[in-house]
Formats: C-alpha cells, structure tokens, sequence
C-alpha cells in the first residue's frame, strides 16, 4: 500500500545552498537535500486501485510553468515546533496549480484538504527541539541562493509507509 504525495522537486543549486543551513540545531532530524519538495497535497496510504485513479486524475491538471519564490524560515507547531521550514511565496500560479491538484484529488474520490495550503520546504524535524534555541536558529539564516527557481513540472510521489524519505515520483506532470 503506498503512502502518496503530490510535490514539485528543486533544482540541484538550491538542494545544495539549503544543505548548507544543516546543523547548529540541538534534537533536529535534518530532512536530506535529495528529499527537499514543496508539497502541492498530502494523499496518505492508499491503495494500487485508489492510486491508479489519483494518477489518471491528476493527468488531466492544466497549468502552466512559474517561477517560485523563497521566502522566510520558519516553524510548525508553536510552543511545540515540530517542523523547520523556508517558506515558498505564494504565488498566484503556485496556488492556482495547487487548487487544480486539489480539484483532482477530489476527482478522484479523496476527502478535501482541510489543512491551509502553506507552501514551504521542510528543512528538519524538531523533537524536542526548545522553542528559544529554534528561534535563534531562524533569525541566523540567510536566504538561499538562488532565491527563485523554474517550476516546470510537478509529481505524484511515493514514501515509505510510516512516512519519512527517500521520496521517490511515480509519475511526472509536466506544465505548460
């Protein structure tokens, strides 16, 4: 049964300057580079008939190709962060490819997204990370260079079941 995703990937020259932000973290998982993606939609664990539909769903996505922003680092889980991220501007185009993923999710017979789209990069996993020591760690940390990239095409993704990478796409979307 495969635990699926829907993500757009990052250029190697941004894999790498983020790898650059790992470390200096007390508890932190770091997330590794080649596992670096902004999520378009959480699927879970579904199964093969269930994924084959949501393939042949998300076939019939049209958008066309943008260029993403990086925006600013921050965290999931207030008192108790669980997430660090960097955050994706969200532009018209990238909340308009997401809503068609959406769209096509549902198509496909799976529940809506009740979550927020909140589009960011995962950087590490916190544990028991302090609030105080996260905060330090996000105001120390510059921008990725580049701080932009080409978003030509997007993926239905697989991961272990249980969660966590590698990541691996089972099907590429390209855009227009």
């Amino acid at each position: 049964m495969p635990r699926l995703f829907v993500a757009f990937g990052l250029p190697q020259t941004l894999r790498d300057s983020l790898a650059l932000t790992r470390g200096g973290l007390e508890r932190a998982r770091w997330v590794d580079p080649s596992d670096y993606h902004v999520t378009l939609r959480f699927i879970g664990d579904v199964n093969n008939a269930d994924a084959d539909r949501l393939a042949g769903s998300l076939e019939m996505v049209e958008a066309e190709a943008f260029t993403a922003g990086m925006d600013v680092y921050g965290s999931f889980g207030g008192d108790k962060p669980r997430i660090a991220y960097l955050g994706v501007f969200q532009d018209p185009a990238l909340v308009s490819l997401q809503q068609k993923v959406e769209i096509a999710c549902r198509t496909a017979g799976f529940e809506a997204e009740a979550r927020k789209f909140t589009p960011h990069i995962t950087i590490a996993r916190l544990g028991k990370t302090r609030p105080g020591d996260l905060a330090a760690w996000l105001s120390s940390r510059m921008p990725p260079v580049p701080s932009s990239f080409r978003v030509d095409s997007f993926s239905l993704y697989s991961a272990r079941t249980g969660g966590g990478g590698p990541y691996h796409p089972v099907v590429d979307y390209p855009l227009g």
